[in-house]
C-alpha cells in the first residue's frame, strides 16, 4: 500500500516535470531554469490538454493528457537544439547542488510533517472542502472530461441531474492533475489527493524556493542554502494549511508562486539579450497561465511580490519618459506613478461582479489590537483562530527581525523586506479587523481568510529568514577566525552546517505561547502542529470505515445505477471514496433557489412514494433506484453539526424495512441498502 503511494508520488512528480521541462526548453529557457520552474509549466501542459479534449469532446485519458503532448515536446525540444544560439543566459546560475540540498531537505521535511503522520495513504481530512474535491476528482475520471474550466460533482449528461444547481466557475487545475494520476495509477481518490499534495510539499516548493532565492541573491550561495531550512520549518505553510480547509489547489498554487515570480524578475536579467528576454517572458507568461487555473489569488499574490520589486527596479534606473519637447518624467516619478496605478488597479477590480462571492466571504476577526499585533511578530499567524497549529515561533521571528533589518540597510536588496511587510500587514488586518469593507478591498482576493493570508506572509518571509541565517553564520565565522583555526578553509560550510543543525529543533521544539482549546499555554511549534495533524485525520466521522466499506459493497451491487442518501450520515463524500453515484453531493444549498424541484420533494417526501404521485414523477425523472440509509451516530462530533436539519431529511430518514415501496436488498452493522419498488 505505501510503495504504491510512494510511487504515485513519484508519477505526479514525473506528469509535472517532464513535459514542464520539455516546455521551457521548447520556449528557450535554460536547463537549471526550465528544471526549477518545471512544475507551473507541467500544470499549464495539463490544463491546456484538458480544456482542448474537453472543448474537442475526445477523451482525456493519461495517454492524451501526458503521453501526446510529452513526445510533441520532446520533438520541439529538440528541433530547438538546431537553431543557432543566442548569447549566455545573463540570469544568476543555481548550482545543481543546490538543487540535492534542496530535494534531500524537501523530501525529509515532508517524510516528518506529513507522510509518518498518515494512518494510511487513504485517510483524507473529513472537511468542508474536501467535499468539493474528491467528487469533483471522481467526476473527471469517471466522464474523461478534465476541463480546469469547470470544476463540478456531477460528470457526463446522465449524471449531471443535479440535487443543486452548479455554482459555475470553480479554478480545477489541481483536480486535472489529481484525476489523470489517479487514472493512470489505479489508487484511490484520496491517495492521489494525498500523493499530489505530498508532491507539491516535498519537492516542488522546495524547487520554487530555490529558484526565487538564487534570483534574490546572486552569488550568495550560503544565503541560498540557508533557505533550505528556513523555508521548511515554518508550521503555517507549507505544512499546516493542507490540514484547513482543505484549499489544495491554493497550497499548489503557493508551492510555485516563488518560481513564477523568479521567471518573471530573470526575464529582465537578460541584458541585450533579447531572444533569451522573451524566451523568460513566454515562460512566464505560461508559467503563470497554469498557476491560475490552480488558483486564481496567485495573480494578487504576485502583484504583492512583484511590484515593489518593479517599482525598486524603476526608480534606480536611468529610464525617463519624455511628454513633449520640453517636459520629461523621470524614473522616481515613474516609479511612484506606477505604485498608484497598481493600487487603483487593485481597488477597481473589487468591483469586479465576477469576484463579488469571493471579495464578500466573511471571516470574523479572532485576535484584538496587541494580540494581533504579536501574532505577525511571533508568526504564530493563527493564534486565537482555534484549532490551528498556532503556536509562537520565537527564533525564526528573531532571525527574520535581523535578515529584514540588513535587507534594509542595503539599497539594492531594500526592496525584498516590502512584500513581506505588505503580507504581514494583511495578517493583521485579516487576525484583528472587524471592519468587513477594508478587508474585502485589503485581502478579499484570498476569501479574506486568514490562514491562506498568513500563508502567504510565511512564503515571502523566507528570504528575510535565511538572510537572518547567514547573518548568524558569519558571525559564528569571525569568531572562529579570531582562534588558530581561522585559515580553514572549510569554515563557511561547516558553520552553516552548524547553525542549521541548531537552528531547526529550536525552531521547532523553543516552546512558546499557543492555544490549547480555549486557553492558552506554553507548548512547542511542533507538538502543536502534531496536535493539528491528529485533529485532521484521526476522526472517521462523518463517513466511518465501516460504512465506507458497506458503500463499496453496495456500489458492486447497484453498478452505475443513482442512489439516494441522506448525505450527512458521511455519504456526501461516498462518490468520490467509493464511485457510488450518490444523488445528494453537498453539505448546503438544500432549500435555496438554486435546489431542483425533485430534489425538495425527494427530502420530504420520498418515504410516501407508494402514495404520492409528484414523489413517483420525481424518482422517476432522476433515474434513481436505489435509497441509502446509513447511521448518523456521528454527527455530533463533526463539523456538519451546524448545518446538518433533520427536518429537512424526512423523506430520507423515515425510511424502514416496513415502508411501502422500499425492498431491502443490503444489511450490515445497521446500514441498509434499499431497491425503490413502488
Amino acid at each position: 500500500m505505501w510503495l504504491s503511494f510512494y510511487v504515485t508520488v513519484l508519477v505526479t512528480l514525473l506528469y509535472l516535470g517532464v513535459p514542464g521541462y520539455l516546455l521551457g526548453r521548447t520556449v528557450g529557457i535554460p536547463r537549471m531554469t526550465a528544471l526549477l520552474a518545471s512544475a507551473p509549466l507541467g500544470v499549464a501542459v495539463l490544463c491546456l490538454m484538458g480544456q482542448a479534449y474537453s472543448m474537442a469532446g475526445v477523451p482525456a485519458t493519461p495517454v492524451m493528457m501526458v503521453g501526446l503532448p510529452t513526445t510533441v515536446l520532446l520533438v520541439a525540444a529538440l528541433l530547438r537544439r538546431r537553431t543557432p544560439r543566442g548569447t549566455a543566459d545573463g540570469a544568476p546560475a543555481v548550482h545543481p547542488a543546490l538543487v540535492a540540498l534542496f530535494l534531500v531537505a524537501g523530501l525529509a521535511a515532508s517524510y516528518v510533517f506529513l507522510a509518518s503522520m498518515l494512518p494510511s495513504p487513504n485517510v483524507f481530512h473529513q472537511d468542508y472542502d474536501t467535499v468539493h474535491h474528491i467528487n469533483s476528482i471522481r467526476a473527471m475520471m469517471d466522464s474523461l472530461s478534465m476541463s480546469p474550466l469547470d470544476g463540478r460533482s456531477y460528470s457526463t449528461e446522465s449524471n449531471a441531474l443535479l440535487s443543486v444547481q452548479s455554482t459555475g466557475y470553480y479554478p480545477s487545475g489541481w483536480h486535472v492533475l489529481c484525476a489523470t494520476v489517479a487514472l493512470s495509477t489505479n489508487v484511490s481518490v484520496t491517495s492521489a489527493v494525498n500523493a499530489v499534495n505530498l508532491a507539491f510539499m516535498a519537492v516542488v516548493y522546495p524547487l520554487s524556493m530555490l529558484l526565487l532565492l538564487s534570483t534574490l541573491f546572486p552569488g550568495r550561495t550560503r544565503v541560498v542554502a540557508l533557505g533550505a531550512v528556513g523555508s521548511l520549518t515554518l508550521t503555517i505553510f507549507p505544512w499546516g494549511i493542507s490540514n484547513w480547509g482543505p484549499v489544495y489547489p491554493n497550497i499548489a498554487s503557493f508551492a510555485v508562486l516563488p518560481a513564477i515570480c523568479a521567471l518573471f524578475m530573470r526575464t529582465f536579467d537578460q541584458g541585450d539579450n533579447r531572444r533569451a528576454t522573451l524566451a523568460h517572458l513566454v515562460a512566464w507568461a505560461l508559467a503563470a497561465g497554469g498557476t491560475v487555473l490552480l488558483h486564481p489569488n496567485v495573480v494578487f499574490s504576485m502583484a504583492v511580490f512583484l511590484v515593489p520589486w518593479i517599482v525598486a527596479r524603476v526608480w534606480g534606473s536611468s529610464l525617463r519618459v519624455r511628454c513633449g519637447s520640453r517636459v520629461s518624467v523621470g524614473p522616481r516619478a515613474l516609479a511612484v506613478g506606477f505604485a498608484l496605478l497598481c493600487v487603483v488597479i487593485w481597488v477597481g477590480a473589487t468591483k469586479i461582479p465576477a469576484f463579488k462571492g469571493l471579495i464578500g466571504y466573511h471571516w470574523d476577526a479572532f485576535a484584538r489590537d496587541d494580540n494581533a499585533i504579536t501574532n505577525v511578530l511571533h508568526l504564530s499567524y493563527m493564534r486565537g483562530m482555534w484549532p490551528a497549529p498556532d503556536a509562537e515561533q520565537l527564533f525564526p521571528a528573531a532571525l527574520l527581525l535581523v535578515g529584514g533589518v540588513l535587507l534594509a540597510s542595503r539599497r539594492e536588496t531594500r526592496w525584498a523586506v516590502v512584500p513581506y511587510a505588505i503580507a504581514a500587514y494583511m495578517t493583521y488586518v485579516a487576525c484583528g479587523s472587524s471592519d468587513d469593507a477594508f478587508r474585502s478591498i485589503l485581502i478579499g482576493y484570498w476569501y479574506s481568510d486568514p490562514y491562506r493570508i498568513g500563508s502567504l506572509a510565511t512564503i515571502f518571509s523566507v528570504p528575510l529568514i535565511a538572510f537572518g541565517l547567514d547573518a548568524v553564520t558569519e558571525g559564528a565565522c569571525r569568531l572562529v577566525r579570531l582562534t588558530p583555526a581561522q585559515n580553514w578553509r572549510g569554515l563557511s560550510v561547516a558553520a552553516a552546517l552548524v547553525v542549521a543543525a541548531v537552528y531547526v529543533p529550536l525552531a521547532l521544539f523553543y516552546p512558546g505561547k499557543a492555544q490549547n482549546g480555549f486557553n492558552y499555554d506554553n507548548n512547542s511549534p511542533w507538538a502543536t502542529y502534531q496536535n493539528y495533524v491528529w485533529r485532521a485525520y484521526s476522526h472517521e466521522a462523518p463517513l466511518t470505515y465501516q460504512e465506507a466499506n458497506f458503500m463499496e459493497e453496495a456500489h458492486r451491487l447497484v453498478g452505475n445505477d443513482l442512489v439516494i442518501n441522506q448525505p450527512f450520515d458521511g455519504s456526501v463524500f461516498g462518490y468520490g471514496v467509493t464511485g457510488m453515484r450518490c444523488y445528494y453531493r453537498f453539505f448546503s444549498g438544500y432549500g435555496g433557489s438554486d435546489e431542483t424541484w425533485q430534489s425538495r420533494v425527494i427530502r420530504q417526501r420520498l418515504y410516501n412514494i407508494a402514495n404520492d404521485s409528484q414523489v413517483q414523477e420525481a424518482v422517476e425523472s432522476i433515474g434513481a433506484r436505489y435509497v441509502l440509509v446509513m447511521s448518523t451516530d456521528e454527527r455530533n462530533n463533526t463539523f456538519v453539526k451546524d448545518t446538518y436539519d433533520a427536518t429537512k431529511w424526512r423523506g430520507i430518514n423515515y425510511i424502514t424495512d416496513d415502508t411501502p415501496g422500499f425492498e431491502l436488498v443490503l444489511e450490515e452493522n445497521g446500514y441498509k441498502l434499499y431497491r425503490i419498488t413502488g
